[in-house]
């Protein structure tokens, strides 16, 4: 009796044993993926590649403002969001997200849109940018679609409203990698088709903005409304000159770009006075409108830049399709004044070793992934930046004679008013001058000064002088 009792319970277990395997779900490999089940995992991906620009770029990582010290005003602040507190929590992360190494290289050395670092190493801390910017797109619910899919491999395209209220075709794929379907870049860069420019009332920006903006400023300076012509050109801008000048026509004739938030236009002007600005008589002038509002502290398009059609500035770089080889000694010294102002110096010798030392810093990458600089590095990068061999600055601020090294603090740039035209290239050196003025449309005048730069070996520049002239 028990015999048989075994028999009949070795019998139902072996019937039960054998349905579950024949259920479905219950096969032990992986499931396949499903053009539905990829999709919805792009969806998770593009959320959190969100999630990454914003603790990248905005207020996603809390920092510790009582840290700041003097020399960093404002700029930096450790970071204090537990899991991100060093540079390899951060990079943790954005390995879940993105498929490629060089993406998390990029977004871990990313600099804002003044040239600054977000991200500082510091005694194996992780500091960040105190200041933020906004993600420029937002994804139209629902239009995500599923263009191709492999194996291990599958594109999309999906459409996203800019700041301006325009609206773009964006295409953005991922793979399939021993770690699991991943981006293969990042959204903010990822290839935009524009399909409508501006938008409706919900645009930040009203559509025809730029040129309307265009069209008053011009309206304020032929009429010499001083009132309007403050209102025009905005916040920094001084009507001193402005007053002085007298024109009898400005028309637009032309736009290279006619867009909501950026406009470059072609201007017929007739100036009687220039007040030492335009030269007098009718001619061809370009202005360019934009919206910064790091810059103008607004959301609406500004004039910024005003000059006469024949001339060629660097400062249009942004605009324009400059070449780099021709303009690279005029781009190395915009740089440099970017971080360090307008400085005097007939030999390189002559500036402060906390300048020498930080630029070399800024325009060098150490070996050390801690961001300590060596001195051999820092040598090296002051005698091609500016021809000085053999420096030694450990006695500046920056030298850490616990770690043998430099360290970086971490700062950001100034803007400057400034016009530079092409430098005159010869022989292996070049003259650069750029003049400096008080106000941003470059009507007051404050100095210029001419920087003499020598070209090195590997095609890059090196400063040499920098005088004042008339």
């Amino acid at each position: 009796m028990k015999s048989f009792r075994k028999t009949i319970c070795r019998f139902f277990c072996f019937v039960l044993l054998f349905s579950l395997i024949l259920l479905p779900g219950c096969d032990s490999g992986p499931k396949a993926d499903t053009d539905q089940s990829v999709t919805e995992t792009f969806e998770e991906l593009l959320a959190a590649d969100y999630q990454v620009d914003y603790l990248i770029f905005g207020d996603g990582l809390e920092l510790d403002l009582e840290a700041l010290g003097e020399l960093d005003p404002r700029d930096y602040a450790p970071v204090t969001t537990q899991e991100y507190t060093t540079r390899a929590g951060l990079e943790k992360r954005l390995k879940e997200v993105y498929a490629l190494d060089e993406t998390v290289k990029g977004l871990l050395s990313a600099k804002d849109s003044e040239g600054r670092e977000r991200l500082q190493v510091r005694d194996g801390a992780l500091w960040r940018a105190t200041a933020t910017s906004a993600f420029p797109y937002e994804t139209v619910e629902g239009s995500i679609v599923l263009r191709s899919r492999t194996d291990t491999a599958a594109s999309f395209v999906f459409e996203e409203t800019g700041l301006d209220g325009s609206l773009y075709e964006t295409a953005l794929s991922i793979s399939k990698t021993a770690r699991g379907w991943r981006l293969n870049g990042t959204r903010k860069d990822a290839q935009r088709t524009l399909l409508r420019e501006g938008s409706g009332e919900d645009s930040a920006i009203p559509a025809g903005a730029a040129r309307k903006a265009a069209e008053e400023f011009l309206a304020a300076f032929q009429s010499g409304d001083v009132s309007a012509i403050s209102q025009a050109i905005g916040y920094g801008n001084d009507t001193t000159v402005w007053q002085q000048m007298k024109v009898t026509a400005a028309e637009i004739t032309a736009a290279a770009e006619d867009l909501d938030s950026y406009g470059d236009y072609t201007v017929r002007l007739t100036v009687e006075d220039g007040a030492g600005v335009f030269p007098e008589g009718t001619g061809d002038y370009r202005l360019l409108l934009s919206c910064n509002e790091m810059r103008w502290g607004g959301d609406r398009p500004i004039p910024w830049y005003f000059r006469p059609a024949s001339e060629q500035h660097l400062e249009t770089r942004w605009s324009d399709s400059l070449d780099e080889k021709e303009w690279a000694p005029a781009l190395a010294v915009s740089d440099f004044i970017g971080w360090f102002g307008q400085q005097i110096f007939t030999t390189p010798e002559e500036l402060p070793p906390e300048t020498l030392v930080e630029y070399a810093m800024i325009r060098t990458q150490p070996e050390d992934p801690e961001m300590v600089f060596t001195p051999q590095e820092i040598d090296a990068a002051i005698q091609r930046l500016f021809g000085i061999t053999g420096f030694d600055g450990k006695q500046t601020k920056f030298y850490s004679k616990e770690k043998n090294g430099y360290l970086i603090w971490g700062r950001g740039g100034s803007f400057y008013n400034t016009l530079t035209p092409k430098p005159k290239t010869a022989n292996g050196q070049s003259q650069v001058d750029v003049t400096l003025y008080r106000d941003p449309l470059c009507t007051m005048k404050l100095r210029t000064v001419r920087y003499t730069m020598a070209e090195n070996e590997d095609g890059s520049w090196r400063f040499v002088s920098a005088i004042p002239v008339e």
